[in-house]
């Protein structure tokens, strides 16, 4: 990937306040979602990271299968991006102490060291991306 592509998903994923996670549910269907973006308001690579509880059925989807899509679309300018990847789960406390922001409690979490409060890491493996009506795609 170009630095050039790359810094138009970056611009993409910055100016979007929310984020749809598409997972693999118990049926055949995918299971889709509104996550928050605010850890990743400020990306300056590809990893991102979201929050998540341990006891929501996401949590349990991620467990069987970590195979994910996220689609990021801004109406404002039509902008619109889909990053394939895995999650990973991650219950660092140190890393969650880094992350967290006081206003992760609006969703039910008490602070970092909350048991039931992870952190999701997501490594984009390809994108499909579209500014106005180009697309793009390729590998990461």
């Amino acid at each position: 990937m170009n630095n050039d592509v790359l810094q138009s998903v970056l611009e993409i994923i910055r100016a979007c306040d929310s984020v749809m996670l598409a997972t693999f549910g118990a049926g055949e269907y995918p299971d889709v979602r509104h996550v928050t973006n605010q850890m990743n308001r400020d990306a300056t690579t590809a990893r991102l990271h979201f929050l998540t509880g341990n006891t929501t059925p996401k949590y349990a989807q991620i467990l069987k299968n970590p195979g994910c899509c996220l689609y990021y679309y801004n109406p404002e300018n039509r902008h619109a991006l889909r990053l394939y990847g895995k999650l990973e789960i991650i219950n660092d406390t140190e890393f969650k102490n880094e992350l967290w922001r006081d206003d992760f409690k609006r969703f039910g979490y008490s602070g970092p060291d909350d048991k039931s409060f992870v952190i999701l890491r997501f490594m984009p493996d390809e994108y499909k991306f579209y500014v106005g009506a180009e697309m793009k795609t390729g590998k990461f």
